[in-house]
């Protein structure tokens, strides 16, 4: 049974996953991601200032103080590269150092003056304390949660072209600088927030592990933003219930461990993008490229006359074609096996003529575009029909493989 403050904490953090993974999207897109970790520890001098001025650990106070500071950040990162010879990675560099050293003095000062001042517990927010959220901070991240998305709905086309083509949306009469202020002002509050959860120093990560893990699923803009939500959202929800098992366990740093969980998991089995499957890819490309050679091979001596070709000629001759490539053009059909000797079935002259084909065809294109890499060449014929238009490439139609 969960607790009511468990579940206070769970929604909050949940909520805050999702506004984390949406907001992220936009950085990891516009290669911004190192942005917010320059913003997260921007909000620190706000903070001890916001806490100095009200004299207590107010929530407004401490927010609006950290607001400020992060959009003053913001600032600074967008129009030094402009005004200045700094280059934007070093801008940010610089400012996310120099924010985070003034909150340090900073924190120092206000740890030592006042009575019971050292008792402030503004420390906490380096690294958050999301087991201890007030409901009054849980609701205030789901409404922004609530908000942000609902800009991504309204402003849907605005944000994917300044993510992709903001000249095109310049062209034609998109308000892009609008829309820029607007996502780094989304930014901003959203770090805010984060704060009482997963602190000054993790923040960053609980916004750019999510679009990260997304990346490795999807190449869609839509589908990005759905899968990122949803692995913040999951890595709150996880981390909070595996903390509230173990008094021990801090809140914020479980949840950013099952954010990066999740990001090497899909690392590992995503199917176009995860390590698994490219290396499947690969070795069924290489396979793929040994059928063909053994086709192609076996059809040339057919056209000279050579019906039969010894099976060492293959893998011990000239050619040295792969042992398990051969095995799986002989059940697929496209050679059969003689005593020693191989031919190919008429599947099999069919699928030769067809990769003759399609390199004939590619080769000539290649030559016609004198700027095109030479590598390319080395295609096969699947590669090549989904590059060219077959319609172009007058290709017969052919019986498919996997019939």
């Amino acid at each position: 049974m969960i607790l009511p403050n468990t579940l206070i904490v769970l929604i909050g953090t949940s909520t805050l996953g999702f506004c984390c993974g949406l907001v992220g999207s936009l950085l990891l897109l516009r290669k911004r991601a190192l942005l917010a970790d320059a913003l997260a520890h921007s909000t620190l001098p706000g903070i001890v200032l916001g806490f100095l001025i009200a004299g207590s650990q107010a929530y407004w106070a401490l927010g609006a103080g950290a607001l400020l500071t992060t959009l003053l950040g913001a600032v600074l990162v967008s129009r030094l590269p402009i005004l200045t010879r700094i280059r934007p990675d070093s801008a940010t560099a610089s400012i996310l150092g120099i924010f985070f050293g003034t909150g340090i003095a900073l924190l120092s000062i206000a740890q030592r003056s006042g009575p019971g001042a050292y008792s402030a517990g503004l420390d906490h927010f380096l690294l958050g304390q999301a087991a201890g959220m007030l409901q009054q901070e849980a609701l205030t991240i789901t409404i922004v949660a609530v908000i942000v998305g609902a800009l991504m709905i309204l402003l849907h086309k605005e944000i994917m072209v300044s993510c992709f083509d903001s000249t095109f949306g310049k062209g034609t009469g998109m308000s892009m600088g609008v829309i820029d202020l607007l996502v780094m002002l989304l930014l901003s509050i959203t770090i805010v927030i984060s704060l009482p959860a997963v602190g000054v120093v993790l923040t960053a990560a609980l916004v750019v592990i999510p679009p990260a893990t997304a990346r490795f699923w999807t190449d869609r803009f839509t589908h990005l933003l759905a899968i990122s939500a949803l692995v913040g959202a999951l890595s709150g929800i996880s981390g909070t219930l595996l903390s509230s098992q173990r008094l021990d366990l801090p809140t914020g740093p479980v949840i950013v461990l099952c954010s990066a969980t999740l990001f090497a998991v899909s690392l590992i089995v995503a199917p176009h993008k995860g390590l698994v499957g490219r290396r499947l890819r690969w070795i069924r490309r290489k396979q793929r490229r040994e059928m063909q050679r053994i086709l192609i091979f076996l059809h040339e001596n057919l056209q000279g006359g050579n019906e039969f070709v010894a099976r060492e000629r293959i893998i011990a001759g000239s050619l040295a074609a792969d042992s398990s490539a051969l095995r799986f053009c002989i059940l697929s059909g496209f050679v059969e096996q003689a005593g020693t000797h191989l031919r190919l079935t008429p599947k099999g002259i069919a699928r030769a003529e067809r990769s003759i084909s399609a390199r004939k065809r590619w080769t000539e294109w290649l030559d016609s575009a004198a700027e095109i890499d030479r590598n390319l060449i080395d295609l096969d014929e699947e590669d090549i029909e989904r590059l060219l238009d077959r319609r172009s490439m007058e290709i017969p139609d052919m019986e498919r493989d996997s019939k």
